[in-house]
């Protein structure tokens, strides 16, 4: 008996790592065309003879590649973490520059829906740090970019502060907020809050998060 179930959870783990293989080369496959859509999209957009009507198709065409895309980037970047292909990238860069720029990636949305953004360093918060910058960036941008999405008055802020030899990044937001309920699952691959009038994306953004902050010997939570 135990013969068979070790047999079948090393099939059904085999099984797994393929289907994982499998979505991160599809989800690669489909990124190419869709690269290209975006790309003769926004070159068409600059055509000065164009109507306003296919203006806005165009435009159209475009939000829905990059909403298209960053699904497909969801999926790849989840099925790397299944079938353990992410590994750490660590470099010395400049934290504060790091972060400026990700307040700019942000400062046109929040304008836009009349919030605040905020983002606080504390003093002993060294310029330069030794860690994975594309891993945290994205993890940053994904968690404000949840904070904005979910906010609709007052504001968002991002917190970074030291404690001893680690980092503390808290992400404050004035939005809906999540059900105690719900708290406990979060994390969890495609989970996405039900109290919420804001719907979209795959539900794997926190999930790659949490997988990503662990990978840096970190912690995730809410």
């Amino acid at each position: 008996a135990m013969i068979e179930l070790e047999t079948a959870i090393l099939s059904a783990e085999t099984a797994n790592r393929a289907k994982s293989e499998f979505l991160a080369n599809m989800s690669h496959e489909l990124r190419t065309p869709l690269n290209a859509i975006l790309g003769f999209s926004q070159l068409m957009r600059r055509d000065p003879g164009i109507s306003p009507e296919q203006l806005n198709n165009l435009e159209t065409i475009g939000r829905s590649g990059e909403h298209l895309l960053s699904l497909i980037n969801d999926v790849l970047e989840f099925s790397k973490i299944e079938a353990d292909r992410t590994v750490l990238n660590q470099e010395d860069f400049d934290l504060h520059r790091l972060l400026l720029g990700i307040e700019e990636v942000f400062r046109l949305k929040v304008k836009e829906k009349g919030l605040s953004l905020g983002f606080e360093l504390g003093a002993d918060v060294p310029q330069y740090v030794h860690a994975d910058q594309s891993k945290l960036r994205q993890i940053l941008i994904n968690l404000l970019g949840n904070a904005v999405k979910f906010t609709e008055s007052g504001g968002v802020t991002l917190r970074v502060s030291r404690e001893d030899s680690r980092f503390l990044f808290e992400v404050i937001d004035t939005g809906v907020g999540i059900s105690k309920e719900e708290q406990s699952s979060i994390f969890e691959p495609f989970q996405q809050a039900e109290n919420v009038t804001v719907k979209g994306g795959t539900g794997l953004g926190l999930t790659i998060a949490q997988k990503h902050i662990e990978l840096m010997g970190g912690e995730l939570g809410l």
